[in-house]
This record gives structure tokens, C-alpha cells and sequence, in this order.
């Protein structure tokens, strides 16, 4: 037993010396705006752009970037971190000219090739450099990538001036055009402690089937559109990916294109989202998410849970599609038209608060078989025996 435990130490100790040699050959760069691009981007020798930085760079190190502005592209295929000198401080914006990638997107950084790189305390910022299609992502995460932010922000991510276009991402992870459900650019995507704004149309999406995400404690604003546009969406999870979705703020989705017509009519009218999630895998969680003045506040058509959320949206609620199977409990919602509003699904909801709807406080159309009980409301349709509404 003596010679395992010394064994034992052994290994430990060796691994100890593992680990301290790795992290002693992972070299610092630098990057500041008065810099001049060089062989290595030492602390006494910044270089001028972070692009520059990433192709010295050697797998493990850290890139820090000085207060400034960066107006370059970036496009990262091997394990790094950056960390810039705040979100207010260091920022990576649109250049006037962007270069699609492989896959024909443009977008302002870019992790690839199934890198694993952090970003904190820094911005990527828009606008694009033109009109329509102008501009795709301002963060963008695939081919088996993974990417974690934390004290970032994002902004501005839309055509220039804004379109309706369906471009303009603050961050996405996965894919997200032609409706894809299998695709190589699938992305793993956790983000947190990040204020995104200014998005055409939505802060953060993870697409695909494969993606996945973990988006916490997060700002997310949008500006109600008055200019032609579909209207914002705050954080969507399409095609099969995966996502847990909890503790963040999402406000400020809201439809008011004068060329469309947005409204309260679900099937005829177009709305805005706090949170989208149409055929998202499980296990996609939906938890303790404040959302207020958006249009529509949570949307699932699959099983997602969805628990402990406050909302008060402008016309629905918490939205249930056809064929859905979500846990939906514990949630409170204010005001609109409806509270909840469930269409032929067979999900359980129960222990939620609805009041001060317009229409329903909870309504369900009657069709599929879902499940109600011990949920408060003050309205509900058909019936308040169905509901089970106190």
C-alpha cells in the first residue's frame, strides 16, 4: 500500500511539473494601435493588429490588447485567449472592406477549425460597410469550434444604414442560413457577463444540429425597429442545436417597421422575440431570464424546459407550438394580450403566474393534450376547470 501512495505522489508531482512546463511555454503577446507589427509582439514590442498577433502566436497563448480601436478582420484557427483592457476600452471594429471565409460569410472575427479560444474584456463593433447582406456576424463560431466570453460586448451588427435584410448577428455559433439541419459549421458557444446591442437581427444564435450553447447574466437591448426590417430578435436556438439560456436581461424587441405588418396577429402579423427557439434539441433549457418590452417573450415548438422566468411582453408571453412537449413551471408573466399561449402540444404547465393580459391570462386552443395544474391566473380560455386556474 506504502509503494501506491508513493507511486501515486509520483504521478501527481509529474503531472504538477507537466502542467507549471506547459503554462511556462505559453508566451504573452501584445497588440496596441501605436504598435508596429512584428516577429513577436513582445510587451516592449506591441504589434499594430491583432491578426498579426494570432498568425505569431503559437497554440496556448494569450493575446492582450491595448486601449484602442482595431479596424481589421480577425480569424482565429488555434487555442488562444484574448483580453483586451475593457469593453469600453479595447475594441475590434468593422473594416470598410470585409472578406467572406470559406464559407462566404462576412464576419468580423471568426474561431475555426475546431480552435478552443476565450475572448474577455474587449468589444466587436459595427456597423457593416454597406447596404443589404453588408455584414453577417460580429462574433462568429464554427467548424467544431469552441469559443467562451465573458465581460465583452458587441455592437452595432446590421447593414449600414439598417436593413431587413436576415443579416446582422451580434454572435452566433453554428449555422443559420437556407434552414440547414446538418452542416459543418456547427459551434459551441458559452457566453457570459456580455451587453450586446445595435443587432439587425438577433444578439446571439446557436444553429445546427451538434451546436450547442451556455448564455448566462447577459445584457441583451435591442432598438425597435422603425426602419425597414423584420424586427430583432433577442437570442435564438435553431435546427437542432442545444442551448441553456438562464439569468440574462432581454429587452427591446420590438416590430414597428411602418412596411410590414407587425402586430399582435399571430398567424398574418410579424413580431419580435425575446427568446426563439423553433426545433431546438433537448436538453435546451430556459431558466430565470428577466424579459420585458419585447413583443413576444418566449417561443418553443419542441421540449424544452422552461422554468422560472419573469415576462412582460408587449403581445404574448411564453408561446407553445404545434407538437411541443415543454416543461413550463414557475414562470411569471404581466401584461400583453396573452400570458400564455399554448397551440397542440402535449407539455405540462404548472405552478406558473399569469396576470393582467388582455385577452387570456392562460390560453390553450383546445387541440394536443397538455397538462395544467396549480397555476394563478386571472383570465384563462376555455375554461378555468381545463387550466386549472386559480
Amino acid at each position: 500500500m506504502k509503494r501506491a501512495i508513493l507511486a501515486a505522489v509520483g504521478l501527481l508531482s509529474l503531472s504538477v511539473f507537466v502542467l507549471a512546463a506547459a503554462a511556462a511555454n505559453c508566451t504573452p503577446r501584445y497588440v496596441s494601435p501605436s504598435g508596429v507589427d512584428n516577429p513577436t509582439c513582445s510587451k516592449h514590442s506591441p504589434c499594430k493588429h491583432v491578426q498579426h498577433a494570432v498568425d505569431v502566436a503559437s497554440a496556448g497563448d494569450t493575446i492582450s490588447l491595448a486601449k484602442g480601436t482595431y479596424v481589421e478582420q480577425v480569424s482565429i484557427a488555434k487555442d488562444l485567449t484574448l483580453t483586451g483592457a475593457g469593453s469600453d476600452a479595447s475594441t475590434i471594429s468593422t473594416p470598410a472592406v470585409l472578406v467572406p471565409d470559406s464559407h462566404g460569410f462576412l464576419n468580423v472575427v471568426e474561431i475555426n477549425s475546431g480552435a478552443s479560444v476565450r475572448i474577455s474584456r474587449l468589444a466587436v463593433a459595427g456597423p457593416g460597410p454597406g447596404t443589404c447582406g453588408s455584414i453577417d456576424r460580429g462574433i462568429s463560431v464554427i467548424e467544431e469550434a469552441s469559443l467562451a466570453v465573458t465581460q465583452a460586448a458587441v455592437s452595432d451588427i446590421r447593414d449600414n444604414p439598417g436593413s431587413e435584410c436576415n443579416n446582422g448577428f451580434d454572435v452566433g455559433a453554428g449555422t443559420q442560413r437556407h434552414g440547414q439541419t446538418a452542416d459543418p459549421e456547427v459551434g459551441h458557444l458559452t457566453i457570459d457577463h456580455t451587453t450586446l446591442t445595435g443587432y439587425q437581427r438577433a444578439a446571439i444564435f446557436v444553429a445546427g444540429v451538434g451546436s450547442t450553447g451556455q448564455i448566462d447574466h447577459n445584457t441583451i437591448k435591442g432598438a425597435p425597429c422603425t426602419f425597414p426590417c423584420n424586427g430583432p430578435g433577442g437570442i435564438g436556438v435553431f435546427f437542432g442545436a442545444s442551448a441553456t439560456i438562464d439569468h440574462n436581461t432581454i429587452s427591446g424587441n420590438e416590430c414597428n417597421d411602418p412596411t410590414l405588418p407587425c402586430g399582435p396577429d399571430w398567424f398574418n402579423d410579424y413580431q419580435s422575440f425575446g427568446i426563439l427557439a423553433p426545433g431546438a434539441a433537448s436538453p435546451t433549457v430556459i431558466s430565470h431570464n428577466s424579459l420585458y418590452a419585447n413583443d413576444v417573450g418566449i417561443y418553443n415548438d419542441t421540449g424544452a424546459t422552461i422554468d422560472h422566468n419573469d415576462v412582460a411582453s408587449r403581445w404574448f408571453g411564453i408561446v407553445t407550438d404545434f407538437g411541443n412537449t415543454a416543461q413550463v413551471d414557475h414562470n411569471s408573466t404581466t401584461g400583453g394580450i396573452y400570458g400564455i399561449y399554448e397551440f397542440g402540444g402535449t407539455g405540462t404547465f404548472s405552478h406558473n403566474s399569469a396576470s393582467g393580459a388582455s385577452g387570456a391570462d392562460l390560453w390553450w386552443d383546445g387541440t394536443g393534450t397538455p397538462t395544467f395544474s396549480h397555476n394563478s391566473c386571472g383570465t384563462a380560455s376555455p375554461s378555468k376547470a381545463v387550466w386549472d386556474c386559480h
